[in-house]
């Protein structure tokens, strides 16, 4: 069953009854109060439906790129828990998995041509694990999973190495170790690059080793900011000036003003800053 989008269906109602208030006081000047009523309802729930699907469109690509990023450093963390030959291990299985479809490597051996025709073509691994290193038939490659990112002068035993092309894989790397790879044509993975490759291959591991849950301190809770839950009493601000316009002597001001604290309230609660959790 799908779940229910409260927050969305929420933000739906808010921006249809901000908009309906403003435009029914101000359709009332120009054409009667049944017209106004209609014709305030009609606009308010076009634009609502028009934000709902635009809004429903950005929250599932943002949540499928966030559940990723989760995902991705949920791994990052079980390989900087792990050893270093673990993690080449998993690495060079990935690989080898990947190209699994290559060509052959000019070597081909048939064993029992005459058994039914069959042929076995002897084939070697695209990749092959050495410790905290990865040889390859490109080249090689080093596994350097931590929870700090990979500097500059960890890169430069490498870059020095010789061998062919080279790739480091890491949970994440300085400005200046992306800077310096880019110099010497060092290829560098991070955390999202390896898990859509162990998630390809299929080798993702069954149990990992996960991180500690983060809780909200009540200190933080307590620190002075901006927050989206402030749009309430600007709402309630705005739609009291706006309906006390439909009985005062010169309705101009608190049309005005009321609209001004709509829109406050508008722009806090889409664009406020979100509560620590």
């Amino acid at each position: 069953m799908k779940k229910f989008d409260l927050p969305l269906w929420s933000d739906t109602a808010f921006l249809f009854f901000v908009l309906f208030l403003f435009l029914f006081c101000l359709f009332r000047f120009y054409i009667g109060p049944g017209a106004a009523l209609a014709a305030a309802a009609c606009t308010a729930a076009a634009a609502a439906v028009l934000f709902h699907f635009f809004k429903r469109a950005r929250r599932k690509k943002r949540h499928e790129g966030e559940r990723e990023r989760e995902e991705a450093g949920k791994l990052a963390f079980h390989m900087a828990m792990s050893t270093a030959q673990e993690n080449a291990a998993l690495i060079a299985k990935c690989l080898n998995a990947e190209h699994a479809d290559d060509g052959d490597d000019g070597e081909t051996a048939r064993e029992g041509a005459e058994e039914k025709g069959a042929e076995k073509t002897a084939r070697k691994e695209y990749a092959s694990a050495d410790g905290d290193r990865i040889q390859t038939r490109d080249g090689c490659a080093y596994v350097r999973f931590r929870f700090e990112k990979v500097t500059a002068d960890e890169l430069s035993p490498m870059i020095r190495a010789e061998g062919g092309h080279k790739t480091v894989l890491a949970g994440g790397f300085t400005d200046e170790a992306q800077k310096l790879a880019a110099a010497f044509g060092l290829t560098l993975k991070g955390a999202e690059e390896v898990y859509e490759l162990v998630k390809e291959s299929g080798n993702m591991p069954e149990k990992m080793i996960e991180p500690p849950v983060k809780k909200s301190g009540f200190v933080q809770k307590l620190r002075f900011r901006i927050r989206r839950d402030a749009w309430r009493g600007y709402l309630f601000a705005g739609a009291f000036l706006l309906l006390f316009s439909l009985i005062t002597v010169f309705p101009v001001y608190y049309i005005v003003a009321g609209s001004v604290l709509l829109t406050a309230a508008v722009f806090i609660r889409f664009f406020g800053k979100k509560d620590d959790k």
